[in-house]
């Protein structure tokens, strides 16, 4: 068994939003988990992208912050992509954000 390069270790979280005009909130949110250099915004592709140790707990952090970002800024939905899978996180119904 040979030995892995550190970037194969790694993992690029690709979050993807509508409105660009809140995609401040999210990166503020990541900022505070990752380093600055591990959090980045593609305008192009409307795609914040966060670059995380595989084997660390990133995934489940990305997806809690993405779902706190929709809760609390209103956003009705963003999809997360991981390799070449996506899952749509969906954020509150109306009657969920009104409690």
């Amino acid at each position: 068994m040979g030995f892995s390069s550190r970037e194969d270790l790694m993992v690029e979280i690709r979050v993807a939003v509508e409105d660009v005009g809140r995609v401040s909130g999210l990166m503020r949110r990541l900022a505070t988990i990752f380093d600055r250099s591990s959090v980045s915004f593609d305008r192009s592709r409307k795609e914040v992208r966060v670059r995380s140790e595989w084997e660390s707990r990133g995934v489940v952090n990305v997806v809690e912050a993405v779902e706190a970002w929709l809760a609390e800024d209103g956003v009705e939905s963003a999809t997360l992509s991981v390799g070449h899978r996506s899952y749509r996180l969906a954020g509150p119904t109306p009657a969920e954000a009104s409690r």
